[in-house]
């Protein structure tokens, strides 16, 4: 394999950025352009110091050994550091024709654009209008341009069929809002990925008549690669021992990372038989994947282990609560020191978090319980789950 020079495409906020990565894409998939790297120009939601990580993970000045890369993707960077995945060509089409397999009437969607193009998700929703050939509708407040407001939905003029992808805080907003729940009622198809998505949330979604389905999968496996708990066409999920790992295989698990030269121990396989080993893990209820969280989110308190996920989703099921994140930090008498933050829209309910834990999952679960405004978010609509953890250590 020749080794191909990237191509740096600086992404600014709004229109601009939009058509710069929909350029890219166009140049690689259809005609004779380099493999590619989107580096978000920051903005109000992307910070200096986080454009800067992306672009240190991805090595823009470095070329690449796969001829078949499309995309040097940055992770999240939710509880580390970015890592730049390579993304091939074959991966992008896999990901995009299984998801039109698994839904019905999908291919024929155009897409409206809510997230970042430099996140897996936002850049998806390009691929997708890209490869059918249907058009893209983008809100203004893309890559930060401005924040996110319902009423920019209610501002598109969409006639044909459309789909669109949002993150679990979009939606909870446009539930907030009447007219916005109706108007997304007449989507096709509204994915909700990035994050896990509270069960009540997603059954109000539902309830009110909206085509909603949950993802799971990350940039290493090029997106979204299990719909509402069932993998899709031509993806296999493994369980592996006593932890439960969750294991990805399929076509559109990506080459690996940026700079690990193939030896990267999470990936392996080729081709159908791609596997991407995840930080995660779960089960499988009634038929369908369960994402039990983080391998090393379970911590120990006062001895006993403790699983972050399950005392989040506790604290979520209280009446009140809109959103919540839970994060451990070292302390020198109980091992960890729990703390749960929480968006309230019932301020009421607040006492009634920690007891709540505590009986569900034992005393050593129980956690601080500390209000806030809103979590602080990443570019990719994910939680910064470090920020967090800093923001608790100096409480």
């Amino acid at each position: 394999m020749a080794a191909l020079p990237l191509r740096a495409v600086d992404v600014p906020p709004g229109p601009a950025g939009i058509e710069a990565a929909r350029a890219a894409l166009a140049a690689r998939m259809e005609g004779d352009g380099a493999p590619f790297t989107l580096i978000p120009v920051p903005s109000r939601h992307v910070s200096e110091d986080y454009a800067r990580m992306v672009r240190a993970c991805v090595r823009p000045d470095e070329p690449v050994e796969d001829d078949d890369t499309a995309l040097v993707a940055a992770t999240s960077g939710s509880t580390g550091a970015p890592r730049g995945v390579l993304v091939t060509r074959a991966n992008l089409r896999a990901a995009v024709e299984a998801s039109w397999a698994h839904i019905p009437g999908l291919r024929a969607c155009s897409w409206v654009l809510a997230l970042p193009v430099t996140s897996i998700g936002g850049f998806g929703a390009i691929v997708r209008a890209h490869l059918a050939g249907t058009s893209l509708h983008a809100l203004s407040s893309v890559g930060g341009a401005a924040a996110f407001r319902v009423d920019d939905l209610l501002a598109l003029r969409i006639e044909e069929p459309f789909a669109i992808s949002i993150v679990p805080t979009q939606l909870a907003d446009i539930l907030a809002s009447p007219e916005a729940t109706a108007w997304l009622t007449g989507a096709t198809t509204v994915l909700v990925g990035a994050a896990a998505t509270p069960d009540d949330l997603a059954e109000r979604a539902r309830q009110a008549g909206i085509r909603l389905v949950t993802t799971y999968g990350m940039t290493e496996t090029t997106g979204g690669c299990v719909y509402d708990g069932v993998p899709l066409p031509g993806v296999r999920i493994e369980l592996d021992g006593d932890t439960q790992r969750i294991d990805v295989v399929g076509p559109q698990v990506a080459a690996g990372y940026r700079g690990d030269h193939g030896e990267s121990p999470e990936f392996s396989g080729t081709g159908s038989e791609r596997r991407f080993r995840t930080a995660d893990h779960g089960a499988w209820v009634d038929g369908r994947l369960r994402i039990a969280g983080r391998i090393d989110d379970v911590v120990a308190v006062h001895g006993v282990n403790v699983a972050l996920g399950a005392v989040e989703a506790i604290v979520l099921s209280e009446l009140g609560v809109r959103e919540a994140a839970v994060v451990a930090i070292p302390d020198p008498r109980q091992g960890h020191r729990l703390v749960a933050f929480v968006v309230m829209e019932d301020p009421a309910g607040l006492t009634a978090i920690a007891p709540l834990v505590a009986e569900r999952l034992g005393g050593a679960a129980r956690p601080e319980v500390v209000p806030v405004a809103s979590l602080p978010m990443l570019p990719s609509g994910k939680i910064d789950r470090l920020g967090l953890r800093a923001l608790a250590q100096t409480d």
